[in-house]
């Protein structure tokens, strides 16, 4: 979802990023006509590479289902988030995606208990491709998010709940 700055073609109107009136000048539209995502170009390249890792590091919730992967965005983004506004923006940005995945999947476990016992087993066939699309969607999205970032671009996760602003 695009926030107020993407609408706008202003950064300094981005309520997610608060430091962007100081930057407001470094900020660029990478794209046709003024059109895509806003880029800064006083990132330096230590700082995307991190940015792209704490998007990265969201992928390791797949390997125990939920938390790993929020911890380690977490602390990636604590660790930095003072550095620049870029860093804070990306390392929001990830926790609040990590979030968003961790209370989907609890949604879907809450609801597939009912589903399955009423539909005798069925809802099964309901629930997994909803499962697999949850899944698919912390690939893709970090995936995407973790190519911006490297590119200095700033990102929004789709589905996501921005809880931390």
């Amino acid at each position: 979802m695009a926030t107020m700055a993407y609408e706008t073609g202003n950064p300094s109107r981005n309520p997610y990023d608060a430091r962007a009136q100081q930057h407001a000048s470094e900020y660029q539209w990478h794209g046709a006509h003024g059109k895509g995502r806003l880029r800064d170009t006083s990132a330096k390249s230590g700082d995307r590479q991190y940015a792209m890792f704490t998007h990265l590091a969201g992928l390791l919730s797949i390997f125990d289902f939920s938390v790993l992967g929020f911890v380690a965005t977490l602390v990636m983004w604590q660790i930095r988030k003072d550095d620049s506004a870029f860093l804070d923006d990306h390392g929001k940005e990830a926790v609040n995606f990590q979030i968003s995945l961790f209370l989907y999947a609890i949604i879907l476990a809450i609801a597939s208990i009912p589903i399955v016992i009423v539909t005798l087993g069925l809802g099964f066939l309901i629930i997994l491709p909803l499962g697999i699309g949850l899944f698919l969607l912390r690939v893709i999205g970090s995936i995407c998010a973790a190519v911006a970032a490297n590119r200095g671009e700033f990102y929004r996760y789709p589905m996501c709940w921005r809880l931390i602003k």
